[in-house]
């Protein structure tokens, strides 16, 4: 993990404590803004300390920064052992389970002395939480159900994380001289939401030793331990606990490699029963006629002696087989490979087609960067619109805005506009959708903004009947342009709204209302197969970054790769609109 990372978790958890110990909330607000900064930020704090501009940073006050510049020179917090005191280590370990916010767990150690996972569980097995104030059934099903989420999550890695540890080793190792060419594979090429070991695939360069690409990798700085090397094959786990296998092979078999190990595993076995049927043997080293394929490679591990009929690239690969190169996030065996064989794979949207952003946050609520400066930045990355939706009231936690509060961050917004040439800025509120389907503003209040995101964050554990009902109500609305992270969902920490698809999708279809892929992990939500299903239904999709700074407009990517793997086009996405048809997609519904 990523120095980042590990101060953003610091901060996270400090805000925690604060809430368990019962500290004044707009002391918890400050560190959680300071966290997610810092978990979207791609600064080098290191470097900063040590050039003293760190106090240059907007959004960093004194004490946050004495914190960073006491950890990065010795890698703990006198501020986090002095805040921890007398609360015990276990109730500080209880944060890890998903659904168990800080005031249950404060609520469990001072009524029922509950300090550790187990003694929880030991808890809900007896029986003993029957009775707590605020503690029904429900929650003590979803306390479980968090003990279960975290057990089961053990050992994978949310996609950010992997992606951000395996980059710099693939950049490392595409620099080895020996190397002629390097690339990700596995569940991590195709955009999985958790990955569970990293694998990288190089070619080796003609006449070089393989062996010496995989000492020089099991030396790379960021290895904590070597678990296995041979010839072909390095495995490693590095200092954030993943593994990594690395496989070397010749260039000329580096695409039919490539394909064999991106996997899905099903997609692997349709291509190799096609291969198959068509008189033809398709492996990791190439597609090969059957009748001429020496099966003694499959003893000795090595190429076979007769030439492939493709294996240079995947596309070649796919050519012999009758069909066009599929894109890796397809390669789930959903139909990809009929819809090639019959010329229907869809032009995937690109992070390119992007022209803004829907979703997004500042220092008016719980984001760490002003209007202006979140403006700047997306016209930075070329964009020509942005939506500022801050929170609404009932998200105390986010510092949400009242009524009053946001007619006059209305009137901020379109004075920023002013300010940025070239972006169209969007003044709008993410509003709650309340426990009953009625929105945390009244019309009238609603009428004053551009854009209106409104998305559940409560009552997350209600029956189906319910919870479809509650996010039909919003979809009826017509302010609400788009359901923002619909189900509420949080990848490993909890399953979120048990929805009734189909009703959502004709509701929204008929109503222009756009639903949301929530690019920022852990929620991914739509997931990339509700998704799909959205959009087969006629919905317009939202790919958004639910960004809380300047550095969070950067999840636009992953946000995309979920709409990827949903098979969706630019023209199914909102995003993709120009200013002017983004005009006319709010007004039809207005």
């Amino acid at each position: 993990m990523s120095l980042n990372n590990d101060l953003s978790n610091l901060f996270a958890t400090m805000a925690a404590i604060l809430e368990i110990k019962g500290e004044p909330v707009f002391k918890a607000i400050a560190f959680t803004k300071v966290s997610r900064w810092l978990k979207d930020s791609t600064l080098d704090l290191a470097d900063l300390v040590a050039t003293g501009k760190l106090a240059d940073v907007e959004g960093i006050g004194p004490s946050s920064r004495r914190i960073i510049e006491e950890f990065i020179r010795t890698g703990s917090s006198s501020d986090f052992q002095e805040l921890s005191k007398g609360v015990p280590a276990g109730v500080i370990g209880m944060l890890d389970i998903p659904s168990l916010g800080p005031k249950t767990i404060s609520l469990l150690w001072k009524s029922r002395n509950i300090t550790s996972v187990d003694e929880l569980k030991s808890a809900i097995e007896k029986g003993e939480l029957a009775g707590l104030k605020g503690i029904g059934e429900k929650k003590i099903a979803a306390i479980k159900e968090g003990i279960e989420l975290r057990a089961k999550a053990g050992g994978r890695v949310g996609l950010p994380a992997a992606l951000a540890a395996a980059l710099p080793i693939l950049e490392e190792l595409g620099a080895l001289p020996n190397v002629v060419e390097a690339k990700i594979a596995g569940s991590l090429r195709r955009f999985r939401e958790t990955i569970g070991d990293v694998d990288l695939l190089c070619a080796a360069k003609p006449g070089a030793d393989p062996q010496s690409i995989g000492r020089a990798v099991a030396a790379f700085p960021q290895v904590q331990k070597v678990l296995a090397q041979g010839v072909t094959k390095t495995s490693i786990v590095t200092f954030d606990g993943l593994q990594v296998d690395l496989r070397i092979v010749p260039p000329a078999n580096f695409g039919a490699a490539l394909l064999y190990f991106t996997g899905s595993k099903e997609h692997g076995v349709r291509l190799r029963s096609r291969a198959i049927d068509q008189g033809m043997t398709l492996n990791e080293w190439g597609i090969y006629r059957t009748s001429e394929y020496d099966k003694s490679a499959k003893k000795t591990g090595e190429a076979p002696s007769v030439k492939p009929l493709a294996s240079r690239t995947e596309a070649d690969v796919y050519k012999v087989l009758g069909l066009p190169y599929i894109e890796p996030e397809l390669r789930e065996d959903r139909g990809e490979i009929d819809a090639a064989a019959a010329g229907k794979l869809p032009k995937l949207v690109e992070l390119a087609e992007i022209r803004g952003d829907l979703h997004c946050h500042t220092t008016a609520s719980d984001g760490a960067n002003s209007i202006l400066e979140m403006a700047q930045a997306a016209r930075e990355k070329g964009y020509q619109f942005l939506a500022i939706t801050d929170h609404s009231k009932s998200s105390v936690i986010a510092n949400g805005l009242t009524a009053e509060r946001l007619l006059a961050h209305v009137k901020a917004i379109h004075k920023a506009a002013e300010q940025v040439k070239g972006l169209t800025l969007l003044a709008g509120c993410e509003v709650d959708i309340l426990a009953d389907g009625h929105l945390d503003f009244e019309a009238e209040v609603l009428a004053e903004l551009d854009w209106v995101v409104a998305s559940p964050h409560v009552a997350l554990r209600q029956d189906r009947p319910k919870a479809t009902d509650r996010i039909l109500r919003a979809i009826e609305s017509r302010y609400v342009n788009v359901i923002g992270h619909p189900t509420g969902r949080m990848i490993d920490q909890r399953e979120g709204l048990p929805l009734d698809f189909a009703r959502i999708f004709r509701a929204a279809a008929g109503s222009g209302t756009a639903l949301e892929i929530n690019g920022s992990y852990p929620r991914f939500d739509l997931n990339d197969v509700a998704a799909r299903s959205a959009a087969e239904a006629g919905v317009m999709i939202a790919v958004d970054t639910d960004a809380h700074s300047v550095g969070g407009l950067e999840q636009m990517m992953f946000g995309v790769e979920v709409a990827r793997r949903a098979w969706l086009t630019s023209g199914q996405i909102v995003n993709c609109m120009t200013p002017a048809r983004l005009t006319q997609f709010i007004s039809r519904k207005r």
